[in-house]
């Protein structure tokens, strides 16, 4: 499969297949380039990107679905007529590689064997990518030659890496559209910080890319001896219902002075890195949980004093060290305190009133669910049960919020104390804990003189809204997450003290990080293989105002701005942008802030499409673990094309599917089966079908033996047995030799049924990214019709069904597609192309849609599915013979008045007011309870003569199956009791 890969690439990339070029744009005579309009005069453009990836080491079959899944578009948009454009770049910004390129300079062991053992880079080649520019070019080279490998049809041309000086300068344009708009500002802030880089932290500056997440938490100050101990929390409107201090009787604590106060507080030792980001503490002295204990604290709401007791569940390394206890309301305190024997010594004190508990919601719960102890997995449960029914209903019944929703009077309760100094503004990280690539545990600081893009903004907020609701958002569940992040969105951190990229223009001792340079670069790939021909400082605020906003004119400006306007007007809007789902609470709802806060509404993007990741056999891919497959050494190995369709098809869009071996290889037998089977019968022509056939005139010339109005259906049946009558004045081997043919053309016929309406259904499959259900549907169910077919048909005319097959699959497997289009040569049923790239996508034809014959077809299936299984139940491997009984007529009778009474009683009176099921009143009960059990899906009934014609249609192969004689015979004219369970739909079987 390899080789195909290999072949195609080089003639796609020989053809320049996947380089479009601009369509023509109209210019009226106005002299500005806001009355330039697009018009495309050979087909209409579509542009759609894919996250642009970060070259500091080689991709792995993990990245591979975001790709495939935009190729996949990609491919799908070009053979339905449009121009595509779709380009590709890399990201370098930030610290990422940085903190690569020392690490390898460090010779650090980890990343050496990583490179070695999994990615197959010699330690002599690692060695060399120390100065960061060098590991950018060769993981690049390694990325590109990846993408290039598994026939993404990427136009390269447009290729551009985020600290190019021409890049710069866009971004410098971008930042001077966002600071004259007034959304750039300057100010004190909590930012993600790493203590070893000494620098604000991002999604892409972190291990794994996660983004940490600041969260507010309130350092409730309890004075103590000379001066206070600070507890983080959650819920400050419980200060009331606080009965005791924990603190862990193993960990070492710290007595710090305030230097901006001079106050003393009282932290654990694990905590002081973390909490001087953000206060300016200094040391004072180690102090000894036990010694600290000997003395009470104060409540500094209630006066109350309160006594530190040792609990181990209290983490040293979280918040401050010290927890203070509700245990009336907090299930893991109630228990610490039960599980210490203290809970007969402590007074348990309500703070809130709960629907459907009494005065201590957490003892109750606890006593509930029978838990045993904090240790118990199920304590969890009841925290999250109990704080989340307080928070939206619990009502204040302590203190002067007394009556009020517990929700509103945190915030109060929250604001009053940090105003009179009995409490702290704290900040944590929520999804801690997180490393940076420095190797810091992130923290959170209090940075001054930082600057943000202000996504608070309201106004902005209401344009962002806007183009949202005016998008398509696929999966279309993750809508709410758009609109939830725009909601909360606040203040970002746009700069960062160190890192590749741009340097801020407001202030250039400042780098601009990676999720803030990541925005609109979209816009830039639609002018980058003129621009990055351009010295930079050509590229002027000026000439991007006229190229992307329409203002002012060419006059003045380098002789590449009406051909940099032209370029960017055909292409804009985005068509469609697609990433991987971590991404939507960052990157993607960015990019819609930052191209409303630029564009003209015209110009925004039109569509967002997220997928899940990939897990390889089941499990997360780790490094750690080894079960990294990197995407070149996959190729290699399996071929881009079964890679391609294992990594879209295991799993809807929106959820993680799994990369395996058996999925790989199940692929590639299917697609080897599909490429001999057209070589051995795509050459067959089929014969011309008589002109003004019906489906329904073919379908009964396809069931001769049941045309004969005068013949009873046990005649016809025996007609058909021995070859008579299958054509008037034939001899009997004449009319055998008939009847291989009719059963031919049958299933001819019911392939191209089947494969029409899959060339129906799969446009709005492609469009909805169905991928799963597509390209199962056009591969395992697809070769399973043709196996049915080649075991119908003794010499199957396969040319049609092969020339839409080919160039329906080809967007999900294209280079084996390619090698079947080839060889298929001049095409007589679609449109012919030199590419199927390039080939029209099949639309399909509804007048081939055969729905009879397929539900013809379908009741032989399901019959020798039934002689299966019950050879297997009576372990039966070679029958003598196999009679099948069709249904009587009272029986379809009765299932109609079934169909449309929908209740036994009334059926049943029904039925017995029947003249011709009246006979039958000693079997009519049973079979009704049998309709009745799947009133819902009973559908149409066949008719007898449906049946019959379908199972003699079918009795050739079932005999060559089975090796015995089938026959197939009406209910009513057998004496075999067995025949008495037949029903409609489903004959009753007797096997000898």
């Amino acid at each position: 499969m390899h080789d195909l890969d290999v072949k195609w690439q080089g003639k796609w990339a020989e053809k320049r297949v996947f380089e479009p070029q601009a369509g023509a744009i109209e210019s009226s005579p106005a002299t500005t380039a806001r009355h330039l309009q697009r018009q495309v005069t050979t087909a209409q453009k579509f542009y759609l990107t894919a996250a642009f990836p970060y070259p500091n080491s080689p991709q792995h079959i993990g990245h591979g679905r975001t790709y495939t899944t935009t190729d996949i578009y990609a491919r799908y948009q070009r053979m339905r007529g449009k121009s595509v454009l779709f380009p590709m770049g890399f990201h370098v910004t930030g610290t990422p590689i940085l903190a690569m390129a020392k690490r390898i300079g460090e010779k650090d062991e980890e990343i050496l064997s990583i490179f070695e053992n999994i990615y197959g880079i010699p330690r002599a080649v690692s060695a060399t990518l120390t100065d960061p520019r060098d590991l950018v070019a060769y993981f690049s080279r390694e990325i590109e030659a990846g993408m290039r490998e598994m026939g993404y049809s990427i136009d390269w041309r447009r290729k551009f890496y985020s600290f190019d000086a021409q890049f710069n300068r866009f971004i410098e344009w971008h930042f001077a559209k966002l600071e004259q708009a007034g959304y750039i500002t300057k100010g004190e802030h909590p930012v993600p910080w790493c203590p070893v880089g000494q620098t604000a932290i991002g999604a892409h500056d972190t291990k794994g890319d996660l983004d940490p997440q600041i969260e507010e938490v309130t350092g409730v100050l309890f004075p103590y001896d000379d001066g206070a101990l600070i507890c983080s929390t959650y819920r400050p409107e419980t200060i009331y219902g606080v009965t005791n201090i924990w603190m862990n009787p193993d960990a070492v604590y710290l007595k710090v002075k305030n230097e901006k106060d001079g106050k003393a507080y009282y932290i654990s030792k694990d905590v002081f890195t973390a909490l001087s980001m953000q206060l300016p503490f200094s040391i004072v002295e180690e102090v000894s949980a036990q010694k600290m204990m000997e003395k009470k604290a104060k409540n500094p709401i209630t006066g109350e004093e309160l006594p530190i007791f040792p609990a181990t569940f209290v983490d040293p390394k979280h918040g401050t060290g010290v927890v203070m206890s509700v245990p009336a309301h907090a299930p893991l305190d109630y228990l610490a305190l039960r599980d210490a024997g203290l809970d007969g010594r402590i007074k348990l004190k309500q703070v809130l009133a709960l629907s459907g508990f009494g005065a201590f919601p957490a003892k109750e719960i606890v006593e509930r669910m029978g838990i045993k102890s904090q240790s118990d997995t199920r304590a969890e449960e009841a925290t999250a049960e109990i704080y989340k029914k307080e928070a939206h209903t619990g009502v204040m019944m302590a203190g002067e919020f007394a009556g009020m929703k517990g929700m509103e009077a945190k915030e109060k309760i929250r604001a009053k104390m940090i105003a009179d100094g009995s409490a702290l503004a704290l900040y944590e990280i929520s999804n801690s804990p997180i490393y940076s690539r420095y190797g810091g545990l992130v923290g959170v600081k209090i940075v001054r003189d930082q600057w943000f893009i202000d996504y608070g903004d309201e106004a902005w907020k209401a344009q962002a809204r806007e183009c949202l609701a005016g998008m398509s958002i696929l999966p279309q569940k993750t809508r709410h997450e758009y609109e939830y992040i725009i909601s909360w969105l606040r203040q970002k951190a746009c700069t960062r003290s160190a890192g590749l990229g741009t340097a801020f223009p407001l202030d250039r001792t400042k780098m601009i990080e990676a999720l803030s340079d990541s925005t609109i670069y979209m816009a830039f790939y639609t002018i980058s293989h003129i621009a990055m021909k351009m010295k930079p400082e050509e590229l002027s605020e000026k000439l991007f105002d006229y190229v992307f906003l329409g203002k002012g004119s060419s006059a003045g400006l380098p002789k590449e701005a009406e051909e940099m306007r032209r370029e960017f007007s055909y292409w804009y809007p985005l068509d469609s942008r697609h990433s991987a789902t971590d991404l939507v609470h960052n990157h993607l709802t960015f990019l819609i802030f930052n191209h409303v806060a630029i564009f003209p509404r015209e110009m925004w993007p039109r569509q967002i499409v997220t997928n899940g990741f990939v897990l390889m056999d089941g499990k997360k891919m780790s490094k750690s673990m080894g079960n990294i497959i990197p995407i070149r050494a996959a190729v290699k190995q399996f071929g881009a094309d079964a890679i391609r369709f294992v990594v879209v098809s295991g799993a809807d869009l929106s959820s993680d599917t799994d990369f395996n071996r058996p999925a790989v290889e199940g692929v590639i037998s299917r697609l080897k089966f599909m490429k001999e089977a057209m070589a051995k019968y795509a050459s067959i022509l089929p014969a011309v079908e008589p002109e003004g056939s019906t489906p329904m005139e073919k379908f009964a010339r396809n069931f001769p033996a049941v045309e004969s109005r005068d013949s009873t259906p046990m005649e016809k049946h025996a007609s058909a047995a021995d070859g008579k009558g299958m054509a008037q004045g034939k001899k009997a081997g004449a009319g055998k030799s008939a009847a291989m043919e009719n059963r031919d053309d049958i299933a001819g016929r019911w392939l191209l049924s089947r494969m029409h309406k899959r060339a129906i259904a799969a446009p709005s499959m492609y469009e909805n990214f169905q991928l799963r259900e597509l390209s199962l549907e056009l591969l395992y169910n697809t070769f399973n019709d043709l196996q049915w077919c080649l075991k119908r048909a003794s010499k199957p005319q396969l040319r049609e069904f092969f020339e839409m097959w080919v160039p329906l699959v080809a967007p999900i497997v294209p280079h084996y597609a390619e090698e079947m289009w080839e060889a298929l040569g001049k095409k007589q049923y679609v449109k012919d192309a030199p590419f199927v790239a390039l080939a029209e996508l099949p639309k399909g034809d509804e007048k081939k849609v055969d729905e009879r014959l397929e539900a013809a077809e379908d009741y032989i299936l399901r019959a020798r599915e039934d002689i299966s299984s019950i050879l297997k139940l009576i372990k039966k491997d070679k029958p003598a013979k196999v009679e099948l009984f069709v249904a009587a007529e009272w029986k379809r009778k009765l299932r109609a008045i079934a169909a449309r009474e929908k209740k036994f009683d009334v059926a049943m009176k029904a039925a017995m007011a029947d003249a011709e099921i009246k006979p039958h009143a000693a079997q009519v009960a049973k079979v009704l309870q049998n309709y009745m059990k799947n009133i819902g899906a009973l559908g149409e009934t066949p008719t007898a003569e449906f049946e019959m014609g379908a199972l003699l249609s079918g009795k050739k192969l079932l005999e060559d199956e089975l090796g015995c004689p089938v026959s197939a015979v009406l209910e009513e004219e057998s004496a075999v009791p067995k025949a008495a369970f037949a029903l409609p739909g489903k004959p009753s079987i007797m096997i000898s």
